[in-house]
Parts: C-alpha cells; structure tokens; sequence
C-alpha cells in the first residue's frame, strides 16, 4: 500500500514545475511586450518631432521669402513652397489666405508622421 501512495506523487513535481514555468514564461512575454510598446511609442515621438521642425522650417522659409521678395498670391495657387532637409524631412508650405492677416499652412512630413503649423501675419508695403 506504501508503494501505490509513491507511484501517485511521481508526476506532481513535474506537473509543479510545468506550472511554474508557464507563470515565468508569462511574465516575461508580457515585460517584452511593454518594452517593445515603449521601444515604438519613442521612435514615434521621436519622428513626429522632425516633422514638426519641418512644418517649422517652412514656416520660418516662406516668413523670409515674404519680407526678402514681397510676392502677390494666386487665390488659385495654393503650394507656393517644398523642400527637403538634410535629415530627410519634407515640408510643403500652402497658402491660405491674404484677408485680413497673410495666412501660411505649413506640414512637415518624416516618414509618414505629418505634422501642421498655421502661421498668420499682417504685412505692410513700406
């Protein structure tokens, strides 16, 4: 009767260690998880910053290009400046509107995040 009792206890410990092993094996997935989010979220931060220093860029261009050479706006023309900077960045500058304060649409684009920045002034011909 000894012996029945030992044959049943043979596969507890196996099936303990099976256990615990799936309840490691959990914890880790799920701690590899958060890393890999948190991996994705600062490269996402980090390109939407670029593009917002492109929106920026082209802004500050189409300000300097408006007080370098004073230029009249097609209503019908709405792109009036593009380019690319050094880290691969893009920005596409769009005109809005002249009435009553000179509107500027500016949006910057690095790889595939778009950011926007409005900027409106008032210009006077000296």
């Amino acid at each position: 009767m000894n012996n029945d009792i030992k044959n049943k206890k043979n596969g507890s410990a196996l099936m303990m260690t099976l256990l615990i092993l799936t309840g490691s094996l959990t914890g880790v997935l799920i701690a590899a998880d958060l890393v890999v989010n948190g991996i994705k979220s600062g490269r996402n931060q980090s390109y939407s910053t670029k593009a917002y220093f492109a929106a920026e860029a082209g802004t500050e261009y189409s300000l300097w290009e408006m007080r370098k050479n004073y230029f009249y706006q097609d209503e019908d023309e709405k792109n009036i400046f593009s380019g690319e900077l050094a880290n691969g960045s893009i920005y596409h500058v769009d005109y809005a509107s002249s009435s009553p304060a000179i509107i500027f649409i500016s949006t910057g684009v690095f790889n595939g995040v778009y950011r926007a920045v409005k900027t409106s002034f008032f210009y006077q011909i000296e």
